[in-house]
């Protein structure tokens, strides 16, 4: 059973069991006062989302908890988003948050600006909006975030393996997620084309070397005749060496290296030096997450 507003609700997740949510109440922070409390799922999340709703729905939405806190003269909004999984939920929240000033103080990863503080945690992503704008306010985000990402512990997420090679350890802050065309719209435009009709999971990350920049990509297809689909779509000749740097039409390199029949590794480079192999991982891709991606 889980708490909210006094109201006992039961929110199950794709994990299988039920999601339990502890919600942060007026006895967990003196002085605040709850002003209002919504929760939203299916059709009501286009309510509360408007036109960003189906880009939260194409990460796998299944739930969401807004609740509105006082505190002396602030005010706070705080968004917890039940996502299908946690890479879904680090998704969401890769392409929400920029210009972060401080990061990962909670949950997996968190981003602090002077306006909001957004969180991962296991398939939860949390969003507290500084509604006065106000350091207090600001500081009162924090306190709600941190305190509900304390009162909800989750399963630790581990990302692919590509981030653990030591050539891209360096730019695992850009680490991004893509499951479908409205987050890559709004996260990687220049790739949606590569990417039409194409079902695919994709972590992505930038890279910046004195010899090149590119962006490095650890793709999942649900068969080999949409890997194959896709090899077409890059404008990469299918019989030349895949690890060679090929350039393309639009002027950049492109490789590609294959780890199993439906999962690879890819590779945007301004420069053929840009080399693939420097980027595959010795440590095997973690079988939990590979799990929970073909749900």
């Amino acid at each position: 059973m889980k708490k909210y507003l006094c109201i006992p609700l039961i929110v199950f997740s794709l994990y299988g069991t039920a999601q339990k949510i502890e919600q942060i109440s007026e006895t967990d922070i003196q002085g605040i006062t709850i002003l209002s409390g919504n929760s939203f799922a299916g059709e009501q999340l286009k309510v509360y989302l408007g036109n960003s709703a189906n880009l939260y729905l194409e990460y796998g939405l299944q739930k969401l908890f807004v609740t509105e806190y006082a505190l002396n003269n602030d005010k706070a909004t705080l968004e917890v988003y039940i996502m299908v999984n946690a890479p879904s939920a680090f998704g969401i929240y890769s392409v929400s948050v920029s210009g972060c000033i401080k990061s990962n103080l909670f949950g997996s990863f968190s981003c602090i600006t002077p306006y909001y503080v957004a969180a991962v945690t296991g398939p939860l992503f949390v969003y507290a909006r500084n509604k006065t704008r106000t350091e207090s306010g600001q500081a009162l985000c924090e306190q709600l975030v941190k305190l509900l990402t304390d009162k909800n512990p989750q399963e630790i997420w581990y990302a692919p393996a590509v981030t653990q090679s030591a050539k891209a350890a360096p730019f695992t802050n850009t680490l991004r997620y893509y499951k479908g065309p409205l987050g890559l719209m709004k996260g990687l435009p220049f790739w949606s084309e590569m990417f039409k009709n194409i079902d695919f999971h994709m972590f992505t990350m930038n890279i910046y070397t004195p010899e090149y920049s590119g962006i490095i990509a650890w793709i999942i297809f649900p068969d080999e005749n949409t890997f194959s689909s896709f090899i077409m779509k890059t404008g990469i000749d299918g019989m030349s060496d895949p690890a060679k740097a090929v350039q393309v039409s639009n002027g950049l390199y492109r490789s590609w290296h294959k780890i199993n029949s439906t999962k690879i590794l890819f590779m945007e480079s301004n420069s053929p030096l840009a080399d693939i192999r420097d980027f595959i991982s010795v440590m095997p891709d973690d079988k939990w997450l590979e799990e929970k991606l073909s749900e």
